[in-house]
């Protein structure tokens, strides 16, 4: 229900600060979260002992440029919770299917079929939008775990007339959107992890 709230008020950081707020800042340079237990999350920001491993929503604030011009789109998905929002605006809500079902008040809904499964759920396209050579945006992501359990978070990024390699089941292979270049392990299991492609360039963040 406060996910729900915070997407349909636009973002509005007051419903979030109802709530305890861990203090400690982390920072990502991509979020790629195979299935891992839910536990590790509190335990990240050192509130383990504040917070349970249940009910809880982590916000990524930052602006960032493309590599190059062009129009792109995110695709993502989690057990239980993402969205993504480009200069305020959602362009993405990619969450685990009865949660989706559950948040009535947000209107956020993709136009495009579900794309290749990642672990629990197909990946969800966001909207397209333009980028110029040099342009920052502002980007929101928030992700977050309902029951506890098991998590996981995976957010990808797709080009307009890029050429990318098929699974083999009709879905095209993206690359993880990063900020800085990784070499992100791959098992192979895609009960844990989408694929992903490689050898795309990271785009820039500058806070």
């Amino acid at each position: 229900k406060v996910f729900d709230e915070f997407l349909s008020k636009n973002w509005d950081e007051d419903v979030l600060n109802r709530y305890y707020r861990v203090s400690k800042p982390i920072y990502t340079t991509q979020l790629f979260i195979p299935n891992m237990d839910a536990n590790e999350a509190p335990k990240a920001f050192g509130a383990e002992k504040t917070v349970k491993p249940s009910r809880w929503i982590i916000h990524y604030k930052g602006q960032v440029s493309a590599p190059n011009e062009g129009t792109y789109r995110f695709w993502g998905c989690a057990d239980d919770a993402m969205a993504l929002a480009v200069n305020g605006k959602t362009n993405l809500v990619a969450c685990r299917g009865d949660m989706a079902v559950a948040m009535t008040q947000t209107t956020w809904k993709s136009t495009e079929k579900p794309g290749a499964q990642a672990a629990d759920d197909p990946l969800i396209a966001g909207d397209w939008f333009e980028m110029k050579q040099g342009q920052i945006i502002d980007l929101d992501v928030v992700i977050g775990e309902r029951p506890g359990g098991l998590f996981n978070a995976f957010l990808l990024i797709e080009k307009k007339g890029e050429t990318y390699e098929s699974d083999g089941h009709g879905h095209f292979v993206y690359p993880i959107f990063q900020v800085a270049a990784y070499d992100t392990p791959s098992d192979g299991d895609l009960n844990k992890q989408p694929k992903f492609a490689t050898g795309f360039p990271p785009w820039k963040s500058y806070q």
